[in-house]
């Protein structure tokens, strides 16, 4: 499964999770079995985004645990566009059934 996992800091915490981030970094960063599959920041607005790729979300839940003191996060399963068109296929045709 894939979730997306924003963060959102503020300008108080960022010195500490760049150092914190730099220790997890060496340790291995992410849990075994959890794949990254694209990150994306942006300092000016202290904000980031995970694509995360895994079987179970406890890796995850695991990882943030190290950081949740200083970082808000929100998990979200997300789909890519091949997965997601099964379900946009099943709302049309409901839609079209009405």
């Amino acid at each position: 499964m894939l979730f997306a996992v924003t963060a959102s800091y503020s300008a108080e915490n960022r010195n500490g999770i760049a150092e914190r981030f730099l220790s997890v970094v060496k340790e291995g960063e992410l849990p075994a079995g959890v794949k990254l599959v694209c990150r994306y920041h942006s300092t000016a607005t202290r904000w980031a985004v995970m694509v995360l790729e895994t079987d179970t979300i406890t890796g995850i839940h695991l990882w943030a645990a190290k950081f949740n003191d200083l970082v808000d996060f929100d998990i979200h399963p997300v789909e890519t566009e091949d997965s997601v068109q099964p379900i946009v296929e099943a709302i049309l045709e409901t839609v079209k059934n009405r």
